[in-house]
C-alpha cells in the first residue's frame, strides 16, 4: 500500500488534508520550527539532513546545494551507530545521481537494502524506477512554479497543486505511525 508524503521549504505551503506523511528540514536555510511540525499531528514527521552531521535525522539530502555525496558513507554510518535497530538510513538523491551515490557508498563497503535505503526524485510525473531494489519513496511531483506572486503553471502529473513536492511511500514499515 503506497503513503503519500508531502515536503517543501516551507511547512505552511503544504496541506494538512491528505497528507500521509510530512518531511522538512532540521537543518539549513530552510529548517522547519516546531510550529512548522505542530501544523501536522497525527502524522508521521520525517527529518531531513541538509549538512550530513545531523544522523539522528532518518534522512540525508544529497541534492545539489544539500550535503554532498562523499558525506554518505560517515553519515550511514554515524546513523546505524547511533540508532542500530532503527530503520535502514534513507538517502535523498535524484535519480541522475544514483550511479554515483552508489559508487561513493559501495567504495566504502555499504550496500542498499543492507546499509540504507533510498528516496529517489524523479520529479517528471515518473512513479517508479526500473530498478526499485532498496527504494522506500519516489518524488514523483514537484512544486508548481511562481513570478511575482502568481503561479506560471498550472498542476498536472508532474507539478503540485502548491509549493510542496509530493511523493509516494513503497515501504509500509517506514514511520508506519506518528
Amino acid at each position: 500500500m503506497t503513503r503519500i508524503m508531502r515536503d517543501s521549504t516551507t511547512a505552511t505551503d503544504i496541506p494538512v488534508q491528505g497528507t500521509e506523511l510530512v518531511a522538512g528540514y532540521i537543518n539549513g536555510i530552510y529548517a522547519w520550527t516546531e510550529e512548522g511540525y505542530g501544523r501536522f499531528p497525527g502524522i508521521p514527521h520525517i527529518l531531513m539532513d541538509i549538512h550530513g552531521d545531523s544522523p539522528h535525522a532518518g534522512v540525508l539530502d544529497v541534492e545539489p546545494k544539500c550535503a554532498p555525496l562523499d558525506a554518505a558513507p560517515s553519515w550511514v554510518k554515524a546513523r546505524h551507530k547511533l540508532l542500530p535497530d532503527a530503520y535502514p538510513p534513507v538517502i535523498y538523491v535524484n535519480r541522475s545521481t544514483l550511479t554515483p551515490l552508489f559508487n561513493v557508498l559501495e567504495a566504502d563497503g555499504l550496500h542498499v537494502v543492507r546499509d540504507f535505503r533510498l528516496w529517489i526524485a524523479t520529479l517528471d510525473g515518473t512513479r517508479k524506477v526500473a530498478d526499485m531494489t532498496g527504494v522506500t519513496a519516489v518524488q514523483y511531483k514537484r512544486a508548481r512554479n511562481q513570478k511575482d506572486g502568481h503561479w506560471t503553471e498550472e498542476p498536472g502529473p508532474a507539478v503540485t497543486e502548491g509549493h510542496f513536492d509530493e511523493s509516494l511511500v513503497y515501504d509500509d514499515e517506514w514511520h508506519h505511525h506518528a
